[in-house]
């Protein structure tokens, strides 16, 4: 029996040496799970959003009562103050009564945008700020005690299989270029794009355009999964960035559902037409059905 145990560790001890770079690439995407649901529910993460409100011109007030424009949640107090929209900048004024907190600091009046950092109101539990997409204002509202952060305690995804980690080459668009791109809102977005990936998947060439974010390349994909098995309003990955014509890891075991999929306040692009697959990329994130279990 002690040599029948011998042989079985000795065996597995091979094994493991065999593919030692197939159990330390399995452990990074693990990790990587890992940290993306501890950022969706951490205290500034997509799932505390309990609120997101258009503004408009003038001034228009904000609290819990029903008869205010920009209706906060029940337990706030009726009226905390008011929004005022003017040209480029929005500026809030708070009821003597109510002690809001902006960057830390007690104001009764404060320039919200523009601003040179940005600038996060707090009431108890909650916290607010301007967000700009295109020409319009709106504020987000967290709730930092928001149910969802302990509702959300998985996402599904598909098996980890590194054939989904592809390599990619970098071409640099010879003009400036500019993406027309849609979001949640129904607003078309302008982004810059400063090139374009090609990949092979089972024989053939594939184009992906990209978006730049600091140092990193933002792509935003559909394939034959979208709606069905995945999030009907595609998904998203980050790659490193590489000099033009050379190459970038492309790993799908990456993608991931925009914050639309987990929650309704969110205001997420959709990927343009080009980036749309005839296959199915079974890697990566699985659509959470999230929303559809708050109901």
């Amino acid at each position: 029996m002690k040599q029948l145990l011998v042989i079985f560790v000795f065996i597995t001890t091979v094994e493991a040496c065999n593919n030692p770079s197939d159990s330390v690439y399995q452990n990074s995407i693990l990790l990587w799970q890992k940290e993306r649901l501890a950022n969706l529910i951490k205290e500034d993460g997509w799932a505390t959003l309990a609120g997101l409100f258009s503004l408009r011109d003038g001034i228009q007030y904000f609290g819990s009562s029903q008869a205010l424009t920009i209706h906060f949640p029940d337990f706030a107090p009726d009226t905390i103050g008011t929004f005022t929209v003017n040209s480029d900048s929005v500026w809030m004024e708070t009821q003597p009564s109510v002690q809001v907190m902006t960057n830390g600091a007690a104001q009764s009046r404060v320039l919200l945008t523009p601003a040179t950092d940005l600038q996060i109101c707090t009431w108890q539990r909650l916290q607010w700020f301007v967000i700009q997409r295109g020409t319009r204002f709106l504020i987000r509202l967290r709730d930092t005690q928001h149910p969802a952060r302990q509702q959300l305690t998985e996402i599904p995804y598909y098996p980890i299989d590194k054939k989904w980690d592809l390599s990619a080459t970098f071409h640099h668009h010879d003009t400036p270029t500019h993406l027309q791109l849609p979001n949640a809102l129904g607003m078309m977005i302008d982004y810059e794009s400063p090139g374009y990936l090609t990949f092979s998947y089972e024989g053939k060439d594939y184009q992906m355009l990209a978006l730049q974010e600091e140092d990193e390349l933002f792509l935003l994909f559909y394939d034959e999964t979208s709606g069905t098995e995945t999030y009907g309003g595609g998904r998203y990955m980050y790659v490193d960035k590489p000099a033009p014509g050379e190459m970038t890891e492309l790993d799908f075991n990456k993608a991931y559902s925009p914050p639309c999929a987990f929650t309704e306040f969110a205001t997420c692009l959709l990927p343009p037409p080009e980036n749309r697959f005839p296959f199915a990329i079974t890697a990566g994130e699985k659509d959470p059905h999230f929303l559809e279990h708050q109901q």
